[in-house]
């Protein structure tokens, strides 16, 4: 391929660990070479990869995206494509750009709008719930009744229900009031904590495995921005699952079945092995395809048991604290 010489100004590193390459392209005359290979970690590129990493983008990608538009147009196919870490990883390896402000961004404002239409069926699987002790007043008409404050306890229980209990009192004459209370511990426990702590583990000790062991890092070779990416879509997906279930939560209430503990276990034995598994796939997938680590198997079976040993641990220490 003929090219120019690259400006001066022009940093070429590798794509994955971030050697300086510039000590082989100071040999070029007038042409270069497509392609190349880090002498550092072995990973072989395109040169015009390193001089014009754009060219790298994903149409489809939020993180690539060049507004808040395009990074709203892009967030169901990034979803889609994040279900299957093999497939996503094969797409989003060491050779693709990185933007860690719009990824943090977008996981960020992703799941506060999911929680917020989660509330909406939780909030009406709450006012089934409470019908009960407002005799055969409807919402429209309990809103009328007590205006701004039925608004907000409507909503802040759909936020935060069951970490806290909101409900209206009345001063006499002078009005009402918002009263708080924590809510249940042991309804936060099996609702909200018990399904994702496994998870939570699970991140947390993937991220100390790749960060705080010296040798791990010299095998895998890469720039801490490629951790942080892979742990914030990680962390994504956790958050996704943690809002989830309380979909679950609010649909068994307004069907009618929250007594029914029977009911949600069942549910809750089939959707955290699930996402469970998804970790285990997507962790082993930023390894082997994402990094293109050599060798790999060992760092992922390793790193995969000290994982699951993580979120067991975390599991028991939490079940503990919440008999106490």
């Amino acid at each position: 391929m003929n090219s120019h010489t690259p400006p001066q100004n022009q940093r070429s590193i590798c794509p994955k660990c971030g050697y300086d390459q510039s000590g082989i392209t100071d040999t070029w005359d007038d042409q270069c070479p497509m392609y190349g290979r880090c002498s550092e970690c072995g990973l072989s590129f395109a040169w015009r990869d390193v001089f014009d990493p754009l060219l790298n983008d994903l149409y489809w990608y939020a993180e690539h995206a060049r507004s808040n538009r395009a990074m709203i147009r892009r967030t169901p196919g990034t979803l889609v494509r994040l279900l299957n870490p093999i497939r996503f990883w094969n797409e989003v390896d060491v050779a693709k750009p990185i933007k860690l402000r719009r990824l943090a961004v977008w996981v960020l404002l992703t799941i506060i709008t999911t929680h917020v239409l989660v509330s909406i069926p939780l909030g009406i699987g709450l006012w089934g719930r409470s019908t009960s002790s407002w005799g055969s007043l409807t919402i429209l008409e309990y809103i009328d009744q007590y205006s701004l404050y039925g608004i907000a306890e409507l909503t802040l229980d759909a936020l935060f229900d069951p970490a806290m209990r909101t409900w209206i009192s009345t001063r006499g004459g002078s009005g009402y009031s918002l009263r708080f209370q924590a809510g249940q511990r042991h309804l936060i426990y099996a609702i909200l904590i018990k399904p994702i702590v496994f998870q939570v583990g699970f991140v947390m000790l993937w991220t100390t495995v790749l960060v705080a062991i010296p040798h791990t890092r010299r095998v895998t070779k890469v720039r801490a921005k490629h951790v942080i990416r892979a742990v914030l879509l990680s962390v994504l997906m956790l958050g996704l699952s943690f809002e989830f279930t309380r979909l679950i939560y609010g649909i068994m209430m307004w069907m009618g079945f929250y007594w029914n503990g029977f009911a949600v276990a069942r549910i809750y034995r089939i959707v955290v092995p699930v996402l469970v598994l998804w970790q285990l796939i997507y962790w082993s997938s930023v390894i082997s395809i994402g990094w293109r680590v050599q060798p790999w198997r060992l760092l992922v079976v390793l790193g995969t048991i000290a994982a699951l040993l993580g979120g067991f641990a975390l599991r028991v220490y939490v079940f503990l604290a919440s008999t106490l």
